[in-house]
């Protein structure tokens, strides 16, 4: 079998410059139209851009970077040589194998952490560095200087109690675990540790049962009702309401729509959660807009010519930390307004941003929409996870059901 032609190169993305005016260097990999593209960690100017492809480079900063850049080719070259048939997943899984471990040695728990972090980042996963940041930073605290051969089923159970005790929710713990285990699998891939000590064997990540975030059919009746000259919690009400309207679309993913991305009556969006997944059917999620949804698009819709975005929340040209930044700030802004609108309404759920979501999912399934719908509406993978979003059947519901039994 031939090997499916995949050329390699490096490029610059213009569009996001740093704070300094650089733009960041990326490993571009082109195969069966599709390209995938990787950080390097490194910055250059334009001018700077243009003198590192020219034979005659004198300056030495230039030179090394130069020759780092000849060194990643050349790994990357290896890996593709190797392949009877080019696979993304295979080239990542090859490419991000061998990392070198930061100072401190192989076995230091920081040590490893902080190397994928640096991955995660290079790959502009910003959000899931910090994650693993947060994790060890509370592992630190926990216990310093630990190596990977200290993570035993004894300290897994003791971290374990000892979150309890700090009051974080078992969802906290559930994920720290989960992002820890991530490390130690990495360590027996590498060869760090042995697959005969792995500790999650006699480990059980404890699971909690989520408590209801959608809001009730009265609930949200208050909310669609809301009328407020206050033009802030008018604009935190409409988001919110955008979101539940949009398939519980995430706050993040509606910071990212594209004018583009809306047409007459549809909007269709991929969700940045999944962008960066090695699934190769990544499809678009498809929001049909009842007149509400529009009329908030209608009110929003920034009115910047240059910028991609439908809404004004983010602007072009920032970097992704940025980017970052200001999406979490806007979500904060408008989970505090909520918040405020909630109990003058006299509504006892959390009315947050993740509770549209839940609500959006919730509503449908109360209304006899089937699971399916809404696994595709939510832009779920599995049925196992759709279901972990929909809440339990309401009291009201039980009560009916309960009378059916004397009903005969």
């Amino acid at each position: 079998m031939e090997n499916t032609p995949a050329t390699i190169s490096f490029i610059i993305e213009t569009s996001k410059p740093n704070k300094e005016g650089k733009f960041p260097i990326k490993l571009n990999i082109y195969w069966l139209n599709r390209t995938k593209r990787y950080g390097i960690a490194e910055y250059v100017t334009k001018t700077e851009w243009k003198k590192l492809n020219k034979s005659n480079l004198k300056n030495p900063e230039l030179k090394a970077l130069k020759n780092k850049m000849n060194r990643i080719l050349d790994k990357a070259e290896r890996i593709i040589s190797k392949m009877e048939v080019f696979s993304i997943v295979t080239f990542e899984e090859e490419y991000f194998s061998n990392k070198p471990k930061i100072k401190g040695g192989n076995n230091d728990l920081v040590s490893l952490f902080s190397a994928y972090i640096q991955e995660l980042k290079e790959n502009e996963q910003l959000g899931t560095a910090i994650s693993y940041q947060t994790t060890i930073n509370s592992i630190q605290k926990f216990k310093k200087k630990m190596m990977i051969h200290d993570v035993t089923p004894r300290f897994l159970q003791a971290y374990e109690n000892y979150m309890l005790k700090q009051g974080k929710s078992v969802t906290t713990v559930g994920i720290n675990m989960r992002q820890l285990r991530a490390i130690v699998n990495r360590a027996i891939r590498d060869n760090i540790l042995s697959r005969e000590k792995y500790p999650f064997d006699h480990y059980k990540i404890p699971t909690g049962r989520n408590k209801k975030k959608a809001l009730s059919i009265e609930g949200l009746t208050k909310l669609l009702e809301y009328q407020t000259v206050d033009e802030k919690k008018r604009k935190a009400l409409d988001f919110w309401l955008f979101s539940y309207l949009c398939n519980g679309m995430n706050f993040s993913d509606i910071a990212y729509l594209k004018k583009t991305d809306l047409e007459e009556n549809y909007l269709s969006f991929i969700r940045q959660k999944t962008k960066r997944t090695k699934k190769k059917d990544i499809r678009p999620i498809r929001v049909g807009l009842n007149p509400r949804a529009k009329s908030i698009i209608k009110k929003y819709r920034s009115e910047n010519v240059n910028s991609p975005f439908l809404f004004s929340i983010l602007e072009p040209n920032l970097t992704q930390r940025q980017e970052k930044y200001k999406i979490q700030t806007f979500i904060v802004g408008v989970n505090n307004l909520m918040k405020v609108i909630g109990e003058e309404l006299d509504i006892k759920q959390p009315v947050t941003t993740y509770a549209a979501r839940h609500s959006f999912s919730t509503t449908l399934k109360r209304k006899g929409v089937p699971t399916s719908y809404i696994m595709e509406a939510l832009g779920h993978s599995s049925m196992q996870i759709t279901e972990h979003y929909l809440d339990s059947f309401t009291d009201d519901v039980k009560l009916t059901y309960a009378n059916l039994l004397t009903d005969l």
